[in-house]
């Protein structure tokens, strides 16, 4: 069998050219299947050679920003997952924080740039909220009572409150929201609980939009 298989391969007195040419082709597609498998995708993109930079970048509210993307194969398309929050050129991959439905809207949102064989990568663009000025911006009682913390710029504001002592035993005040203002009801603390220092703090879930203020309750 190996005469047999001898005078396959070799033809007056030379080796066949074009069985050594199938074979260092045979070679040639082995590597490159093991080389595509090392990244996970033996058939496909490997989805490593673009990087979109910056990769957590923060804008304000009706700020802009590039995104470039190193390596891949032009031309690029460019996506954004919540579209509430801005909008970014396909194309360019620039991003503007625009106005939602005739409001600003802070948030986060997934970036992806595609290029043309299909390789991809993801940024996390955020747009930070403004400020939500209360007045007054802090209040101190001695006797127990209500206090009403407006917030004039807040547009469907919701309120938590903490003790800034975490370890502390003291019941914390109640909270009620109507329209534009926070009312707390408290009481005073005791002696042993000593004085309480709380934080109220508020968000705007149309705009996404927050503010705190301090009341500070004193122990007789």
């Amino acid at each position: 069998m190996k005469k047999h298989f001898n005078k396959f391969l070799i033809e007056n007195g030379k080796i066949r050219k074009d069985w050594i040419l199938c074979f260092l082709v045979a070679i040639g597609f082995i590597v490159a299947c093991e080389g595509a498998l090392e990244d996970g995708n033996p058939f496909g993109p490997s989805n490593s050679s673009i990087v979109i930079n910056p990769s957590t970048p923060q804008v304000n509210k009706g700020g802009a920003l590039t995104f470039v993307a190193f390596g891949g194969t032009l031309p690029l398309s460019w996506s954004l997952s919540n579209t509430q929050i801005g909008a970014i050129d396909a194309l360019t991959g620039v991003f503007t924080s625009i106005q939602a439905g005739g409001v600003q809207v802070a948030g986060t949102s997934t970036v992806t740039v595609v290029d043309a064989v299909g390789d991809s990568d993801t940024a996390t663009i955020q747009v930070l909220p403004n400020a939500i000025v209360m007045t007054p911006g802090s209040a101190t009682h001695i006797t127990a009572g209500t206090q009403d913390f407006d917030a004039p710029n807040g547009t469907n504001v919701t309120a938590t409150i903490a003790n800034n002592n975490t370890s502390s035993t003291f019941a914390l005040p109640t909270l009620v929201v109507a329209a534009e203002k926070v009312t707390v009801t408290f009481t005073i603390p005791t002696t042993a609980e000593g004085n309480q220092t709380l934080t109220i703090s508020i968000s705007d879930t149309v705009n996404g939009d927050v503010g705190s203020v301090v009341l500070t309750l004193i122990a007789p």
